[in-house]
């Protein structure tokens, strides 16, 4: 039986010419084939099926999560990148099947680790993705199939900056057994965004009423629903604000929690 010993293929979208230069010679140096750079997902030539794309997560038209999620519809495996991705912009990418983050700043050796894990089907932790996963986690507990102490000690290990294989020998892991945690931490990570973050029609409630200072009717006018649905978007917004944010009064007006939550998350 033949083995298919042609190197894996990485695709590139970025809009910074530098940043895709740099990261297509640092893939090509050690031996992966490297497709032209796209700048924008709708320059990606759609007939191409690499084996991994870095994407990253700010870019002109279709961009952020919505971006990772249109690769992953085609199939594709992808290892999210920035260099001013905010946490929940990070989180969100993660839910929407991204498989990794590497910050743009991390040294080559780390984006060669990062693409040959996705693309051989595991994922990628960087320490501040796992700084990330691990806030999630702390303040958005899930009441079901929430990670354990084996999920959580390899987090905390990789925030520390310490490397999987690292913790895989330390702790005598086979490879399988540190892929199967890692695969447990993704799958709660995205079970909590769908159930933590605000659905789109709460979003918009939250945009209309908390940042423009719309009245319900004006709101239910907006989106031609209404009133009363417009209060019951406030109420389920303002329940998960309450259930992720800890420090926040459970009698805070549901329109107070609109516009924190909106402005955090940069709706507004």
């Amino acid at each position: 039986m033949s083995v298919d010993r042609r190197p894996v293929s990485v695709a590139i979208i970025d809009d910074h010419p530098i940043a895709t230069e740099s990261l297509a010679a640092r893939f090509a140096g050690a031996g992966f084939s490297v497709l032209a750079p796209a700048p924008s997902l709708e320059t990606f030539d759609r007939d191409t099926t690499p084996g991994i794309v870095v994407c990253d997560l700010h870019l002109p038209g279709v961009s952020g999560a919505a971006a990772v999620a249109d690769l992953h519809r085609r199939g594709l495996r992808v290892l999210a990148t920035s260099g001013v991705a905010t946490p929940d912009e990070v989180l969100d990418a993660v839910a929407a099947q991204a498989r990794g983050f590497v910050e743009k700043t991390a040294p080559a050796q780390q984006f060669v680790a990062a693409v040959t894990a996705v693309a051989g089907g595991s994922f990628h932790v960087s320490a501040r993705l796992a700084g990330f996963l691990l806030e999630d986690a702390h303040r958005r507990p899930l009441s079901r199939g929430e990670i354990g102490p084996g999920e959580r000690n390899l987090l905390r290990g990789l925030a520390q900056g310490d490397l999987i294989d690292e913790l895989r020998g330390e702790w005598g892991m086979t490879a399988a057994a540190v892929h199967d945690l890692l695969d447990r931490i993704f799958d709660a990570a995205r079970r909590r965004r769908r159930l933590h973050r605000p659905s789109p029609r709460e979003a918009e409630v939250m945009v209309l009423v908390g940042c423009r200072g719309m009245s319900h009717r004006e709101a239910a006018r907006a989106m031609n629903v209404k009133a009363s649905v417009v209060a019951d978007y406030l109420r389920t917004a303002k329940a998960k604000y309450v259930a992720s944010h800890p420090d926040a009064p459970a009698t805070i007006p549901p329109s107070t929690a609109a516009a924190l939550w909106a402005r955090e998350l940069g709706f507004g």
